[in-house]
């Protein structure tokens, strides 16, 4: 395993996670109650890692490891770049690191 890819990852995962978190918060009255618990649940920090470290990506594997590093890194500055409205639009479906790197997470 790579040490310096797990914290590097491990970081931009967190800003991410910040990200998504920053933008459910100004949409969380319109967040069905039954749907809180388990939105809240994936957004949390420490779960939003935790998930993260399963992962093809924080294992560097489905795909060539400088790759998936570079995929990720681009598609995380892009969703950083990203306002929330473009988010909740599904903006981030059009950006090909993001796509690479859903397909390394998918396993594809």
């Amino acid at each position: 395993m790579n040490i310096e890819w797990q914290n590097e990852s491990l970081t931009l995962t967190a800003e991410i996670c910040a990200k998504y978190r920053e933008c459910a918060n100004n949409e969380w009255k319109s967040i069905p109650e039954n749907l809180k618990k388990f939105t809240e649940g994936r957004l949390e920090e420490t779960q939003c890692q935790k998930r993260f470290r399963e992962s093809n990506a924080y294992k560097l594997i489905g795909a060539d490891p400088f790759a998936i590093q570079t995929a990720y890194k681009e598609c995380h500055k892009q969703i950083l770049l990203f306002s929330c409205k473009d988010l909740q639009e599904g903006k981030i479906e059009t950006v090909n690191a993001c796509i690479a790197f859903q397909k390394v997470q998918n396993g594809n």
